[in-house]
């Protein structure tokens, strides 16, 4: 008596644990992440986007040549600049973040946070 309470302890463990894995698999991370004073963009597509140019705040912009399906890229808020070389303090609010470049197949890309005046 005593094993089948064990093993049924153990059998009901092994499914809560499958079922909480499960869950945490399914979980879908967000395109465009700020956290940290670093603005992330992901490419949760089966496409590589190519010529992208993150838009912050509709005047702070930054380049990527290339980002791979499946990867992302990460760059502290400091590192986008304004036309005239201003550059974004880290602690200013970002109100919206936009990308935009192509995807592989030469289709025009955009992916939005927030509400852009401009993009």
């Amino acid at each position: 008596m005593r094993r089948l309470t064990i093993s049924l302890g153990v059998l009901l463990a092994l499914i809560g644990a499958w079922t909480l894995y499960q869950r945490g698999c399914d979980r879908k991370l967000s395109d465009i992440d700020i956290t940290g004073g670093a603005i992330t963009v992901r490419n949760q597509t089966s496409e590589d986007w190519k010529n992208v140019r993150i838009w912050v705040n509709d005047y702070y912009s930054g380049t990527a040549s290339e980002i791979r399906a499946g990867s992302f890229v990460r760059e502290p808020v400091s590192r986008f600049v304004a036309s005239q070389g201003q550059t974004l303090k880290s602690a200013a609010p970002i109100t919206s973040v936009v990308v935009l470049g192509t995807t592989a197949s030469g289709a025009p890309l955009r992916v939005a946070f927030g509400k852009p005046a401009w993009y």
